[in-house]
């Protein structure tokens, strides 16, 4: 097969590519060579996403070369926990969603939350500097105001923000088990905030009878120590408990990309979850994290150097008990979580911010029959916010939801469901949400789509936020806001073949908000003040994603998302990239050894004040060698081209990196 395009335009270049031999893998293994070649690139930084569109070109066409022999796949098996607030098959999911496991972690053996999450399809950071510094998210073009963030069932938004949402940049990764992501809007099982998806985080748990304990420690570029350690154990009756304490410690670069200061951070993090078993139907758990963070930052007018800094401690919580009937048709849980979030500026914008939040909730899922199921539930929630900027407001709703589950015929699930929110500020707010997943039979063809509704309230800072020092920011809440409110949708299909080792995907998505909040700026008074837009802001777009497995011990894969934001004025949205790639390649060249390489290409980005960001490529790899059983050393490489570039205008990034380390279980495992 032999593919050829030319004088296509993709991004800022022209290329011309030329795939040869695609793909004669069969059933031995077999493999072949590509030579790609690119005409025309107008410098060397062009030809380096050149060859990340050419790559991605590369694998759809690889897996496609092969449909006429695709073989049948069952996805079955896969359970996805999130989507529907219930273990589910992953062929019977609707939603789209993403899966990183504690096997893919370790590929990397990176050290933040972030640095996994921003592999995936329609996700992207932009940060504030350092590592420390505010780190926002985008989901398929919205916010981090849109996304909810769960850990062990925990919701670590900060209600004394700007906006309720998550601080990424504070979340480690070394108690970190499970990853998932499901996207559009999920409000009818959590909430108002999860308008663009949920992202579930699940911890470590002891799982085999008796004690256990690993641990790990790494070096690197900026002075940058980091460790973690794990410590739990397991009865034969399933209780459990685990506890991990992790920490880094680093001096950092500049906030300021004009700047010379380092801005150090340093982060000391306790987590734990437990469960034990009163019977083989009943149990209670908990979870728990705690933690201790400073860092430095830069700030002033003009924006440089500065002696900044900020104190963060965070304490969170939940207990609850499962109980089930029915020999397991009917389950019951209830749990009671609290966080406490406080950060404390100490310089030119001194100043203390406390969060708090408690939740009460009830759910119940009940199996009428291996083709129907009703899941239910209550929730009440209280939070709180007493700030420099916002002086003790507090907001609480309560909120009733159901979904029911039916799959009519075979392959096809169908779900349904409704929400009703009474919040203390606002009043009634209903919301549903419909998906559909059809896995034809004898195939590893899958069709998806869902729909859903959902709202935002807005933030306490939003609604009552003032800066008296600062006049033009005086009075900047506004408690005659709005709530936002949303639609979004989307529809894609999964096909495998080669009995799995292909695997591709494609998906469509929409999402809308009516009633934007932002801030505008009145001329009459002098002063910022935040307002609903009328009007519709629209997102909409395309994910892409593709992965083969060569040949044992090779495999590739590579995505692509393009994005397209436009607010009721017409304008774009700020930090939306319209153009996202990742390719990832990860190698088993020989026994005990194993190689990650990761690429990220990022073009076409709008930062504050309309200004155009540059496009960038960053290429990250890990090198790995198993000394005995369970005990790697490692070394790996971040920004490995050196890319200049930034992510928020007039904030540095990181150079080329590099970062040594040693995993290990220790005596007693």
């Amino acid at each position: 097969m032999h593919v050829r395009l030319r004088g296509h335009r993709v991004g800022l270049f022209d290329f011309v590519v030329s795939l040869h031999g695609l793909p004669s893998i069969n059933r031995d293994g077999g493999l072949v060579t590509y030579r790609i070649s690119f005409v025309a690139a107008r410098d060397f930084g062009t030809a380096r996403r050149a060859v990340l569109v050419s790559s991605t070109v590369l694998l759809v066409a690889s897996a496609f070369g092969h449909s006429a022999k695709a073989q049948v796949m069952e996805l079955e098996g896969i359970t996805i926990y999130s989507a529907n607030r219930t273990p589910t098959d992953a062929s019977k999911v609707g939603s789209t969603v993403e899966v990183l496991t504690e096997k893919d972690l370790a590929k990397q053996s990176k050290t933040y939350l972030n640095d996994y999450l921003e592999t995936l399809p329609g996700v992207n950071f932009s940060q504030f500097g350092p590592p420390g510094t505010q780190a926002g998210i985008s989901i398929r073009g919205a916010s981090g105001r849109y996304v909810k963030l769960l850990v062990d069932g925990m919701d670590l938004s900060d209600p004394s923000g700007v906006t309720t949402e998550t601080a990424f940049e504070h979340l480690l990764v070394g108690d970190v088990s499970r990853i998932e992501l499901v996207k559009g809007s999920q409000s009818t099982l959590y909430g108002g905030d999860a308008v663009a998806g949920v992202i579930n985080i699940e911890t470590k748990k002891a799982t085999k009878p008796g004690f256990s304990q690993g641990g790990g420690v790494e070096y690197g570029a900026y002075n940058t120590f980091r460790g973690a350690y794990t410590a739990g154990y397991a009865a034969n009756d399933g209780s459990n408990i685990s506890v991990t304490a992790q920490g880094v410690d680093t001096d950092g670069f500049s906030a300021a990309a004009v700047g010379t200061e380092d801005d150090g951070y340093r982060n000391l993090t306790f987590s734990g979850r437990g469960e034990y078993y009163l019977t083989p139907s009943a149990k209670v758990f908990f979870s728990a994290r705690t933690l201790d963070a400073d860092l430095d930052i830069d700030g002033g007018f003009p924006f440089n150097d500065n002696a900044d800094t900020v104190d963060v401690v965070q304490h969170a919580g939940r207990v609850g008990a499962e109980v089930s009937f029915l020999d397991g048709a009917f389950r019951n849980t209830v749990a009671l979580q609290g966080m406490r979030n406080e950060r404390e500026y100490f310089g030119s914008s001194a100043g203390s911010y406390v969060g708090e939040r408690v939740k009460a909730e009830y759910q119940g899922v009940v199996t009428l029959h291996e083709r129907l199921s009703l899941l239910g539930g209550v929730d009440w929630e209280k939070t709180t916010a007493d700030s420099y900027s916002v002086n003790g407001q507090s907001a609480d709703w309560t909120g009733y939801f159901a979904q029911l589950m039916i799959e009519p015929i075979d392959g096809l699930v169908l779900t349904g469901g409704g929400r009703l929110d009474s919040h203390s500020n606002f009043g009634d707010f209903k919301t549903h949400r419909l998906t559909g997943a059809y896995l034809f039979p004898g195939s590893a063809t899958k069709i998806r789509g869902s729909y859903g509704t959902g709202f935002r309230v807005p933030s306490l800072d939003e609604l009552f936020g003032e800066f008296p020092l600062y006049p033009s920011y005086s009075e900047y809440g506004n408690p005659n806001l709005e709530p936002e409110t949303s639609k979004t949708w989307d529809a894609g299909i999964d096909q495998g073949f080669l009995d799995g080792r292909v695997q591709l995907g494609a998906t469509y998505f929409e999402l809308d908000t009516d009633n934007l909040i932002t801030t505008e700026y009145n001329p009459g008074t002098g002063k910022y003040k935040y307002t609903n837009i009328p009007g519709v802001t629209r997102r909409n777009g395309v994910e892409l994603t593709s992965a083969v497995m060569i040949v044992p011990g090779v495999t590739v894969s590579a995505s692509y998302t393009y994005v397209d934001t436009e607010t009721a004025s017409g304008a774009r949205l700020n930090q939306v990239p319209k153009n996202n790639v990742v390719l990832g390649v990860d190698l088993v060249p020989m026994e005990k050894v194993a190689l990650n390489v990761t690429a990220k290409g990022v073009t076409d980005t709008l930062g504050s004040g309309g200004v155009e960001l540059d496009d960038y490529v960053l290429v990250s790899a890990k090198a790995s060698y198993e000394l005995l059983p369970g005990v790697e050393a490692y070394v790996r490489g971040e920004n490995l081209l050196n890319e200049d570039y930034q992510t928020y205008v007039g904030y540095g990034t990181a150079g080329l990196s590099v970062y040594g380390g040693l995993k290990m279980p220790l005596p007693g495992n």
